[in-house]
């Protein structure tokens, strides 16, 4: 049977999306693409206002690509309306995108925070006020700034590793329920060592290490 695809830029709240028609039938049924939940690499742009499927392409694999020109790349306190382009194949299943003008953020850093939890920190609501209003002014966020926390005493343990938070909100909530570890030794070169090269962190040369 012969078949139609339709664009609907208007679709989820102007997100945009694609259906594709039996032609010829009574009562033809469309099947939705939902590139706004089937395509994983488009789920960090904002929400509203993308429209895709306002253009539409043949592929020459059998698929076809639906373009959404008013996708927007965060990078900071910037927003830039740089378009964007998703490949589908011929059962409406996302299998790449073409973004020419998008690029690296200047805002884009791992950083994991060394915390002392030994016994010499006191008082620890203090520490927790410290930290969660540090990480509320970093742009966290997929592609541009990425925080884990390693405390740290006698022992050194990953409150949490880079990528776990995926926002502010997140890693701010996470701060403020961060518990002291204590401990009468504080082994502050042992932690930053820890911190530097722990698989487990994700952190590695070229990441930022703070200590506090």
């Amino acid at each position: 049977p012969r078949r139609l695809l339709v664009g609907a830029p208007w679709d989820g709240d102007r997100r945009g999306d694609v259906y594709k028609c039996r032609v010829g039938p009574p009562n033809a049924t469309c099947a939705k693409a939902n590139l706004g939940s089937a395509a994983p690499w488009l789920s960090s742009v904002p929400g509203r206002n993308q429209h895709f499927g306002m253009t539409l392409l043949d592929s020459k694999d059998g698929g076809f690509v639906a373009c959404a020109p008013l996708w927007s790349q965060e990078c900071g306190t910037s927003v830039f309306s740089t378009g964007i382009c998703a490949r589908l194949d011929g059962d409406l299943r996302p299998v790449g995108t073409i973004a020419p003008t998008a690029q690296r953020c200047s805002t884009y850093m791992d950083i994991v925070i060394v915390l002392d939890g030994s016994n010499s920190i006191y008082p620890w609501y203090e520490v927790q006020n410290f930290l969660s209003n540090i990480l509320s002014k970093f742009f966290i966020g997929p592609g541009q700034i990425q925080v884990g926390v390693l405390q740290y005493g006698e022992r050194a343990v990953h409150e949490w590793v880079l990528g776990r938070y995926r926002t502010a909100e997140e890693v701010v909530e996470a701060a403020k329920n961060i518990s002291r570890q204590e401990g009468r030794e504080t082994r502050t070169a042992f932690a930053i060592h820890r911190a530097w090269w722990a698989p487990a962190s994700g952190a590695g040369p070229g990441s930022g290490v703070g200590s506090g």
